[in-house]
């Protein structure tokens, strides 16, 4: 288990600050809503959509730093607006602000957590299979 990792939340992030702690709890009921429109939705936290989380005691204010999978997400303001609703209903926190990651970083899968790494490397190899398509590597041997 790691505590504050400075890479990105994940499900395993531990945080010493309680407030930290429930908010993460509440990230990671926000669906991500890209995945909703498949067979498998993911949370933002296991997604690794969730850079930062930041917490102002002296200002009840949380701050929620978002690296999308894509910069330009028409649903950024959809995931803004249920991270608000969702944290602002924690008793410590009075404001909640969410911000997007801009400095040129890039999504990956790596960010994903491992557990669901797997489970669409599965689904893949899985849809791979029925579709009865020879992976690439296979057909050049």
């Amino acid at each position: 288990m790691s505590v504050e990792a400075p890479d990105h939340v994940l499900p395993e992030t531990e945080f010493q600050s309680d407030v930290k702690a429930a908010v993460k709890a509440e990230l990671e009921e926000v669906l991500d809503p890209c995945s909703c429109m498949s067979e498998h939705p993911v949370n933002i936290v296991d997604l690794g959509l969730v850079d930062d989380i930041e917490w102002d005691e002296a200002t009840r204010t949380v701050t929620v730093h978002l690296l999308l999978t894509s910069q330009r997400c028409t649903y950024f303001l959809d995931i803004d607006d249920e991270i608000c609703e969702r944290v602002t209903e924690l008793k410590a926190v009075e404001t909640v602000d969410v911000h997007q990651v801009t400095s040129g970083e890039i999504w990956t899968a790596d960010r994903m957590a491992e557990d669901e790494r797997r489970a669409r490397r599965e689904r893949f190899e899985r849809r791979i299979e029925e579709a009865g398509i020879e992976p690439y590597a296979e057909r050049s041997e």
